[in-house]
């Protein structure tokens, strides 16, 4: 049974879109480490300390690994519905990706002695990594979310 009257999955769309997503949500975890380690180290320049640089993009791999397990099932479940609703749009997946940057920051650290009220530190930090990694996989594979429905042939609606 279909989802929606008047569609059919493809299932070639279906597994390109599959391929699509899991090099994209690499992609928007690598870009959200390497924001923060460029943002927390600060060796943007190589010409300047290339070890420190190298070490920054060192750091940036490994904590892609740490973002992407912190971050993974939040974001699948972002993914799915984007792709079971087919929301193309780039505002919904940056906000999309603040909203499991930030998320996963605040129930992190909720237990932290530390933080008695407000938000943690490094808040506004993390929600903005969220948006880097969020317009990251937007440009990859959100752009493409629910691709994979096509419509039915015969159908009034459909273009064959």
């Amino acid at each position: 049974m279909d989802d929606r009257p008047g569609t059919v999955i493809d299932g070639g769309r279906l597994f390109g879109q599959g391929i699509r997503i899991v090099l994209a949500l690499v992609a928007a975890f690598l870009a959200a480490a390497f924001f923060l380690a460029f943002g927390l180290l600060r060796a943007i320049e190589p010409s300047a300390d290339p070890v420190a640089f190298g070490m920054t993009v060192g750091w940036s791999l490994v904590g892609a690994s740490i973002v992407g397990g912190f971050a993974f099932v939040p974001s699948l479940v972002a993914i799915a519905i984007s792709e079971a609703f087919g929301l193309r749009g780039m505002i919904h997946h940056i906000l999309a990706g603040g909203l499991v940057g930030a998320g996963t920051w605040i129930l992190a650290e909720a237990g932290s002695p530390g933080v008695a009220q407000g938000l943690p530190a490094g808040t506004l930090v993390v929600l903005a990594a969220g948006f880097v990694a969020g317009f990251v996989y937007w440009l990859l594979a959100g752009r493409q979310a629910g691709c994979w429905r096509v419509p039915r042939q015969g159908d009034p609606g459909s273009s064959a």
